[in-house]
């Protein structure tokens, strides 16, 4: 598997991915995003609002993202969503913008379902723009997305899908240096420290 994930990433195959929640469960997801990334190229999109199992929209998450509970009232389950979703998933790198959030509000949403976690490696593209780009004041989404000029309609599931794969490519072509960590599932789990340790000396000098 960590050969055909070194491959997948030298070529720049991957997808990225991005969940939007109704409350504070990482349970409830109500929209996802994702799009497929061949040879550093959007290659295809899919992206749909979801109906939680237990659908509650707590005002805060609807400030954010501005999706209300009568939109999700018909909408497609992630069980119902699944067959289309799991290509984009399953042994293969997936990259989200803070993906300790969303590949949590992925296992907590799949296990609520009685779905099957999909067996793939996860990147960080916070992490990895840390390390790339560490004199962007912010390395949030739509601060980098900024630098870049990257279009982003902020808390829009696909479009902030489609801004971290232009992230991911950016980092990937930067020449920087990206040792990955094959011995989790979070490949760029040693890259905060890096990335912290290269602020350090970067302040010191």
């Amino acid at each position: 598997m960590q050969a055909e994930i070194s491959r997948a990433l030298a070529r720049l195959d991957f997808s990225a991915i991005d969940f939007e929640t109704a409350n504070e469960h990482r349970a409830s997801a109500c929209a996802v995003g994702v799009v497929r990334v061949r040879g550093g190229q959007i290659v295809e999109t899919y992206a749909t609002l979801l109906r939680p199992r237990v659908l509650r929209v707590d005002w805060r998450n609807q400030q954010v993202h501005g999706i209300s509970e009568a939109e999700l009232h018909h909408a497609p389950t992630l069980a119902d969503v699944w067959p289309q979703l799991l290509p984009y998933l399953h042994q293969q790198p997936v990259v989200a913008h803070n993906s300790a959030f969303d590949v949590s509000v992925l296992e907590y949403s799949c296990r609520d379902f009685g779905l099957p976690v999909p067996a793939f490696h996860a990147l960080c593209s916070v992490k990895l723009a840390k390390l790339c780009w560490p004199h962007f004041e912010r390395h949030k989404l739509d601060h980098v997305a900024g630098q870049f000029g990257i279009p982003l309609s902020h808390h829009d599931a696909l479009s902030d899908a489609r801004a971290c794969a232009e992230i991911t490519v950016r980092a990937f072509r930067s020449g920087t240096a990206l040792p990955l960590c094959y011995k989790q599932r979070e490949l760029t789990a040693g890259l905060a420290a890096r990335a912290a340790k290269q602020a350090a000396r970067a302040r010191v000098a």
